[in-house]
């Protein structure tokens, strides 16, 4: 493992650790790069267990300071983990052309109209397809340069895997392909034992030209680099996945 980048810190009011910490630990285990994606803020603020809005510019500071401390040593990203919000596609831009956000993670958490969605939530077809069409017009946003645990909508799903949970992969993998935007087996999922990263639904993405990337999803630092990335290492190989080393 070279790199990381999918990575929380306390921050995002359901992690522990300073940025500091995430950074001291990826440099211990040989990193070459990590990103701090933190849940992106929103200004209506509807979502307690992220930055707040308020709290940006005080967390943006945290952060341009710990990337100037440890210069030399590691190259450490700003990034994001996203919605596709059409509301706050402007804040998005807003983030990546001003203060430098350079990653932004497309990890669609809720759904809907109004967010009515919870996609870690018990679902039906209706939800997985309103997930699996709002992860295709974020991609089409060419806003995001990787989406995050693809297969998220399977969790919830109470009959298991089926044609249905195949078609919107399928509309998934054909939108990551035909926009190039690598798709992420997510280690954070596989240490809670979830029902994604699913094998059926990447045993079908070999279909397609895709990139992978392994990410640890860490919300406590001794997890950037814990075993559940060597699940996530052996869930590719038994696949026959070739994982990207760094972006």
């Amino acid at each position: 493992m070279k790199a990381n980048y999918h990575t929380h810190t306390r921050w995002c009011k359901h992690g522990t650790g300073e940025i500091e910490d995430y950074i001291e630990e990826a440099i211990r285990n040989g990193l070459q790069e990590i990103a701090i994606t933190e849940h992106v803020p929103h200004k209506d603020n509807l979502d307690l267990r992220r930055i707040q809005w308020e709290e940006f510019l005080n967390y943006d500071h945290a952060l341009n300071q710990a990337i100037e401390c440890y210069a030399g040593r590691i190259h450490v990203i700003k990034g994001f983990e996203c919605e596709y919000y059409p509301e706050e596609l402007e804040a998005y831009r807003m983030f990546r052309e001003k203060y430098g956000y350079q990653l932004l993670i497309l990890g669609q958490h809720r759904s809907g109209e109004n967010r009515e969605i919870d996609n870690f939530a018990e679902k039906g077809v209706y939800e997985m397809e309103v997930y699996a069409n709002e992860i295709c017009r974020g991609i089409e946003t060419r806003m995001f340069d990787f989406v995050a645990h693809p297969d998220l909508a399977l969790q919830g799903y109470s009959r298991g895997w089926d044609s249905k949970c195949e078609y919107i992969m399928r509309m998934i993998f054909e939108k990551c392909e035909e926009y190039q935007i690598p798709v992420e087996v997510n280690a954070n999922a596989l240490r809670d034992k979830r029902a994604y990263p699913s094998e059926e639904a990447f045993q079908i993405s070999k279909e397609y030209r895709l990139q992978y990337l392994i990410n640890s999803d860490a919300h406590n630092p001794e997890d950037l680099c814990g075993t559940a990335i060597q699940e996530a290492e052996a869930f590719a190989k038994k696949l026959g996945i070739t994982v990207l080393e760094t972006l």
